[in-house]
C-alpha cells in the first residue's frame, strides 16, 4: 500500500499464496494439518490452527458460520483443561464463538487450576500469557470490535446476570462503558475519539450512527431495538 519494501512484499505474497486453505475434516473439525489425520481424543494444549478465530479475524460466527462451527468442534475435542496460558487462549476463542457459559467455564478453570496464590499464571515457573489471556478473555466476553462492529455483550454468561464495566477501548478509537441487568443490555456509553461512524451490534440487533470527535453517546436497549438516546 505504501509502495515500499517491494522485495519483502513479493516474498510474503508467495508465502501467502502457498498457505493451505481452511478445510473441514471427517469429524466436522477445522483441519489442523493439510491431511485429515486429526485425533478427536487428542487434548493437546496447542490450538494454533484456530488463529483465524482468535487473535485473527478470518473466522467468525457472523461471517463464516461453517468455519466457526468447525472451530467449536476442535475446542470440544481439546477439552477445557491444559496449562494456564492454553486455557487463556481457549477462553478467548470460546468468547469469539459467542459462547458465554463455556467462556466462563474456561475463566473459572484458569483461576482454579492455572493460577497460583499470588495470581501468577501457572506454567512453571511463570508465564504471563495466562494472565494477559485471562484479562483479554473477560474483555472479549463483554465487547468485541474485530468484525467491523462494536459487538456489545457477545458472550455474556448466565453467571453474570447483572453488572457493568467501564473504560473499554474498541477499534475505531471508541471508549465504551456497558451496563446490563437480568442478562440483557441496559445501556452503553460510547465516546468517539475520532469522529468515525459507529456501527453497533447487540444480539441480532444492529445500529449505525454518525459521531463527532470527542462527543459521548448513550445507547439503550428497550427490549426490541437498540437506539441512541437523546
Amino acid at each position: 500500500m505504501l509502495g515500499i519494501d517491494s522485495e519483502d512484499a513479493a516474498r510474503w505474497k508467495t508465502v501467502l499464496d502457498r498457505l493451505a486453505p481452511y478445510q473441514i475434516g471427517r469429524y466436522g473439525q477445522l483441519l489442523e494439518w493439510s491431511r485429515d489425520i486429526d485425533d478427536p481424543d487428542d487434548q493437546h494444549r496447542h490450538v494454533n490452527h484456530l488463529f483465524g478465530l482468535h487473535p485473527g479475524h478470518t473466522i467468525s460466527p457472523l461471517t463464516t458460520p461453517r468455519l466457526a462451527e468447525a472451530s467449536r468442534v476442535v475446542l470440544n475435542h481439546r477439552g477445557d483443561g491444559a496449562t494456564g496460558w492454553s486455557m487463556g487462549w481457549k477462553l478467548n476463542q470460546w468468547a469469539r464463538l459467542h459462547d458465554g457459559d463455556r467462556s466462563y467455564k474456561l475463566f473459572a478453570n484458569l483461576l482454579k487450576h492455572g493460577t497460583a496464590d499470588n495470581l501468577w499464571d501457572v506454567h512453571p515457573p511463570f508465564q504471563i500469557d495466562g494472565n494477559f489471556g485471562g484479562t483479554a478473555g473477560v474483555t472479549e466476553m463483554l465487547l468485541q470490535s474485530h468484525a467491523g462492529v462494536l459487538h456489545l455483550l457477545p458472550a455474556l454468561p448466565a453467571a453474570w446476570p447483572s453488572g457493568s464495566i467501564s473504560g473499554l477501548r474498541a477499534r475505531g478509537n471508541f471508549e465504551i462503558s456497558i451496563v446490563w441487568k437480568n442478562g440483557k443490555l441496559s445501556e452503553a456509553i460510547i465516546e468517539s475519539g475520532s469522529g468515525e461512524a459507529c456501527a453497533l451490534r447487540y444480539g441480532a440487533h444492529t445500529l449505525t450512527f454518525p459521531t463527532r470527535r470527542g462527543k459521548t453517546y448513550k445507547v439503550v436497549f428497550d427490549g426490541t431495538q437498540i437506539k441512541v438516546q437523546n
